[in-house]
C-alpha cells in the first residue's frame, strides 16, 4: 500500500527539489501498472482522478465532466486497485468538491484512510468555460466548492495541490492555503483523444505566468506547476518552466495516454511484420 506522508514531508522533499534547480513532476495514473513504472521513474507525486481512469479506458478525458458516472465513486473504487502497487510515493486524490451527496469533511477523512497523502480539486469547473461555470457558481456547486475543499484540507494540515483556470481563481486557492498552485491550460493537446485546437505556447507561458503572479502576490512561497493544452511533452513541459515563474510540471495524458499510444502502436506493427519464412 502506498505509503502515507504529512503535509510537512512532501513540502520538504518538493522544496529542496527546487533550492537546486530540479523541476518537480506530478505523474497522473489511471491504473496500477502506469502508477507504478511511474514510481519506478521518480516521479515526485502520483495524482489519481477520474480524468485518468476514463482516458486509460480509451475514450477522451472529458468524459469526467459529462454525466455519466460519479467522479468520486470512481477515485474509491479505481484507487483501491492502484495504490496497493505504489510503495513510496506521496498519492494525491482528485476529488470532485461540488458532489451534492458526500460532507467534505467527512469524504476528505475516508479519502485519506484510503491511504493518500494530499487532495486536489479535479474535476474542476473551469474546464466548462465561464457560461457554464457561473451558472454553477450560481447554483452553489461551482468554484467556491473547490476553494473551500483546499481550505478544510489545509486547515486540517492535508497537503493541497490547486488547479486554477485563471489569476483569479489562483488568488482564491492561495488565500485558501494551497501549498501547489496548478497553472491548468486546458485539455492536452496531442495523440488519439486529445485537443484538436489549443492556444500557442506562447500564450500558454503568458496565461501561466499571470497565474504565477497572483499566487505568489498571496503567497510569495508557492509552488507553481504547469499542465495541460500546448504543454503535451517533455520539450513544451521544459518550456513553460523556463518561461514562468514555475518550477513543476504535471503531465496527464503526456505522461501516460500518449506514450502508451505510441508504444503499443510501434510494437503492434512490429510483431505484424513477422514473416512465416
Amino acid at each position: 500500500m502506498a505509503k502515507r506522508y504529512s503535509r510537512e514531508e512532501i513540502l520538504q522533499q518538493l522544496r529542496e527539489q527546487v533550492s537546486n534547480n530540479k523541476a518537480v513532476f506530478m505523474f497522473g495514473a489511471g491504473i496500477g501498472l502506469t502508477a507504478k513504472c511511474a514510481e519506478l521513474g521518480g516521479a515526485d507525486l502520483i495524482g489519481l482522478y477520474s480524468t485518468a481512469f476514463w482516458r486509460m479506458m480509451g475514450t477522451s478525458s472529458l468524459m469526467a465532466w459529462l454525466p455519466y458516472s460519479n467522479a468520486n465513486d470512481e477515485l474509491v473504487k479505481y484507487s483501491k486497485a492502484i495504490l496497493p502497487v505504489v510503495k513510496h510515493t506521496p498519492c494525491i486524490a482528485g476529488i470532485g468538491a461540488h458532489d451534492p451527496t458526500r460532507d467534505i469533511n467527512l469524504f476528505v477523512d475516508e479519502i485519506m484512510d484510503l491511504g493518500f497523502s494530499g487532495v486536489s480539486n479535479e474535476p474542476f469547473v473551469g474546464i466548462y468555460g465561464k457560461g457554464f461555470a457561473d451558472m454553477l457558481e450560481n447554483a452553489g456547486i461551482g468554484f467556491s466548492r473547490e476553494v473551500e475543499l483546499i481550505r478544510i484540507a489545509h486547515r486540517n494540515n492535508i497537503f493541497t495541490l490547486a488547479w486554477t483556470f485563471d489569476a483569479g481563481q489562483a488568488e482564491r486557492m492561495a488565500e485558501a492555503g494551497a501549498d501547489v498552485i496548478g497553472a491548468m491550460i486546458g485539455l492536452t493537446a496531442g495523440g488519439l483523444s486529445g485537443a484538436k485546437d489549443t492556444i500557442t505556447l506562447e500564450s500558454a507561458v503568458r496565461d501561466t505566468q499571470e497565474i504565477c503572479k497572483a499566487a505568489q502576490k498571496i503567497n510569495p512561497d508557492a509552488i507553481i506547476i504547469t499542465h495541460g493544452g500546448p504543454f503535451e511533452d517533455v520539450k513544451t513541459a521544459q518550456y513553460s518552466i523556463l518561461h514562468t515563474d514555475a518550477v513543476g510540471y504535471a503531465s496527464g495524458s503526456s505522461g501516460e495516454r500518449i506514450p502508451t499510444e505510441k508504444a503499443i502502436i510501434d510494437i503492434t506493427k512490429e510483431y505484424k511484420a513477422m514473416s512465416t519464412g
